[in-house]
């Protein structure tokens, strides 16, 4: 873990240790990092002591880096794919991109400009027979009622991670890169 970490900082990435169950960063303090690359020091010690969960923060201080999340198993992820490849048959071959724990995908990608903060692309409703609370991909969804006195869960297909915003990857357990 500690040799991705130092390959990441090196790339000019803000690496941080993170709670692989909570999927947030690790440290008490890690808004100033959404500002500055911690140093090789910094990184050392939070990832030479056995520590397995690794995440990136977005946005300026990574290279403008952002990340595409496909949620729910990727369903999504192959028709934007195929959408990709039919218009722009040279990008996708220079995209980063990794499974994630939950079956999903991260797509990886650096920006010439700055970009914004996370955005949520793509969302259903899914309608459900009772207030009961519900698991859907791993995730425990608590039901709310629309006007119409039906309940309900909002799913998010896909998301990104910009400006300041994090997420877990590769090498953290669950997470592998795959191109």
């Amino acid at each position: 873990m500690n040799q991705h970490a130092i390959q990441y900082l090196h790339a000019g990435l803000s690496v941080l240790p993170a709670h692989v169950q909570l999927k947030f960063a690790a440290l008490s303090q890690w808004k100033p990092y959404q500002h500055r690359l911690p140093t090789e020091a910094e990184v050392q010690g939070w990832f030479g002591n056995g520590q397995t969960g690794m995440c990136i923060v977005a946005g300026a201080v990574s290279g403008n880096l952002e990340m595409i999340d496909f949620d729910l198993q990727a369903e999504l992820f192959e028709a934007w794919r195929q959408r990709v490849q039919e218009a722009a048959p040279d990008l996708l071959p220079r995209l980063v991109i990794e499974t994630s724990q939950s079956g999903g995908r991260h797509v990886l990608y650096r920006c010439d400009s700055e970009i914004g903060g996370n955005l949520k692309l793509a969302q259903r409703k899914l309608y459900l027979p009772s207030s009961d609370e519900v698991v859907i991909g791993r995730k425990a969804y608590k039901p709310r009622q629309d006007k119409e006195g039906r309940w309900h869960v909002i799913l998010t297909l896909i998301e990104t991670r910009g400006e300041g915003g994090l997420f877990l990857c590769a090498p953290t357990p669950g997470y592998e890169l795959v191109q």
